[in-house]
């Protein structure tokens, strides 16, 4: 997501107080990694590899059938990239593959674009060694696979030369995931962040404070990009501006964002949930009624939501209550990271 780092800029003061001592955020953090990141991981690798197997299926014999087999895999690996979508920290900043996993919004259709001038020249050039770490982030990834499984210009069936370039993308898609994933079993979040003033500190706080940044920031990308702005919230709406629209899994991605959020507040022994409720128990649990909300109206949302045959009144009624439950999820959060000992700021964002 091209978008993501310019929705909030967040000051986090390393120099605050901790409530205890050092290491009281390795329950947390160890946990979000092992439980929401790791295993996320996991499972986004194994379905880039039968989203891989199954567009190598297509092209072998091309069908109706196969072609849906294919489709279905890639609504299930992009909906497994939610589970991981709300962190670039770590492995996936190598090659600029969190970009690369999901390009969007591509507003202009750079996508599109890119993706017909490499079916139209020559096929080898995809095969050399250093292609796919080099090429333009526009196709390496779930955007160019969803455009070459469900966009009219390009037909997988009919077309050898789409097909093969399908294969080329998913195969890469597959190498990039897979990679992210082993360098996380084996690795862990202190081994990204660094001493760079040489004063000594806190791996584990400055870590989690990472994490809790980009937290708040895909908080906001959810409410803001995912849900308003598709539908002309505050402005006009542009339906194609949803996320795997074409796919029809807009609204699913999500419900999958906002139930991770419960899992990071949960993970670990210490939770953050329960490191939260000694230093404040009713901001704890305002914070947990509220992701718990969310859910329940995001999936309370019909499942046409983002189609056309709903006016924009009608959907901006529908979306009303779950955009004022992110909102106040925001809030608490804000609240109950700073009450946590982490100072942060909000500056105005972008305007793009």
């Amino acid at each position: 997501m091209k978008y993501f780092p310019k929705l909030i800029a967040l000051a986090i003061s390393a120099s605050t107080p901790l409530l205890a001592s050092a290491g009281q955020w390795e329950g947390p953090l160890d946990g979000i990694v092992a439980n929401v990141v790791k295993q996320g991981y996991v499972s986004y690798s194994e379905s880039s590899k039968t989203l891989q197997q199954r567009t190598d299926a297509l092209c072998a014999s091309p069908s109706k059938e196969t072609l849906h087999d294919a489709q279905d895999a890639f609504q299930t690996n992009a909906l497994d990239w939610q589970q991981v979508q709300w962190l670039n920290f770590g492995p996936v900043t190598y090659f600029m593959r969190y970009y690369a996993f999901e390009y969007w919004p591509d507003k202009k259709g750079v996508t599109q674009r890119q993706l017909r001038a490499l079916a139209q020249g020559d096929p080898a050039v995809m095969d050399a060694p250093k292609f796919w770490t080099s090429a333009s982030i526009a196709v390496r990834g779930l955007t160019a696979i969803e455009s070459l499984l469900y966009h009219p210009d390009f037909e997988p069936i009919q077309s050898a030369e789409h097909c093969r370039l399908l294969e080329k993308v998913t195969a890469h898609h597959l190498e990039s995931a897979d990679a992210v994933a082993k360098q996380w079993q084996n690795g862990t979040a202190q081994d990204w962040v660094f001493d760079e003033e040489g004063t000594g500190f806190d791996p584990e706080k400055v870590a989690l404070e990472l994490f809790l940044q980009q937290w708040i920031e895909h908080m906001s990308a959810v409410k803001d990009a995912k849900l308003e702005t598709p539908i002309g919230y505050n402005s006009r709406e542009n339906l194609k501006l949803a996320e795997f629209y074409r796919s029809d899994l807009s609204l699913r991605a999500i419900q999958k964002n906002l139930q991770s959020y419960r899992e990071i507040y949960h993970a670990g022994s210490p939770s953050l949930y329960e490191i939260a409720k000694q230093k404040n128990p009713e901001l704890a649990e305002q914070f947990e009624v509220q992701l718990t909300q969310n859910i329940k109206l995001a999936l309370q949302l019909p499942s046409d939501f983002f189609h056309a045959n709903h006016t924009q009144e009608d959907r901006i009624a529908l979306a009303k209550p779950l955009v004022k439950s992110i909102s106040n999820s925001q809030s608490y959060l804000a609240s109950m990271v700073t009450q946590l000992g982490f100072q942060i700021g909000f500056n105005s964002r972008d305007g793009d």
